[in-house]
């Protein structure tokens, strides 16, 4: 074998080192931005369903200490990040809220009351979408970086190990 072929032959597995390097580093880069992007669309949707929660504690649809409770709730929600307590407490007080299953179909049968509650079922479902969608980016994410590859270079560069969104966010029966 002469110089040539074998300049060549390096030239060839250095270029696919460095892609495969080029297109690792930029995967990660990747799933970072989609865990950011679930991030904030997991906040939004929290929000708007505290939102609905608060609008919801404002009207006629429960006794009034129920109302305060669920309104103070909503305005703790409202001020914490996707990742506080505050929403695992909204998920509780609501729950309690609304009653059993059969109560959540009576107050649906209400013309007054049907819009907020189908609003507050559509808000939390997005809500617990958004959520799923973060954990399994993150889990994604997590096992994107513990490959050799991407660790063995620092392919992630200072970039924080994301983090799974674990809240209560179960709603009442007959809600969703």
């Amino acid at each position: 074998m002469d110089w040539t072929r074998a300049v060549l032959i390096a030239v060839v597995v250095a270029a696919a080192v460095v892609t495969a390097v080029w297109y690792a580093a930029s995967r990660v880069d990747r799933m970072h931005r989609r865990v950011e992007n679930a991030w904030n669309s997991l906040q939004l949707q929290l929000m708007r369903r505290a939102s609905v929660a608060l609008d919801l504690a404002h009207e006629d649809l429960w006794d009034p200490v129920t109302s305060m409770v669920a309104a103070e709730a909503a305005r703790a929600a409202l001020d914490a990040p996707p990742w506080g307590s505050e929403h695992s407490e909204l998920s509780a007080v609501l729950r309690a809220a609304a009653g059993d299953r059969a109560q959540v179909e009576a107050d649906l049968e209400r013309p007054d009351r049907e819009p907020l509650l189908r609003e507050l079922g559509a808000a939390w479902y997005r809500a617990i979408l958004a959520r799923r969608f973060l954990n399994e980016a993150v889990s994604m994410t997590t096992r994107l970086r513990s490959r050799h590859l991407v660790r063995w270079l620092h392919l992630a560069g200072r970039t924080p190990m994301p983090q799974s969104c674990d809240i209560d966010d179960s709603p009442p029966d007959g809600l969703i």
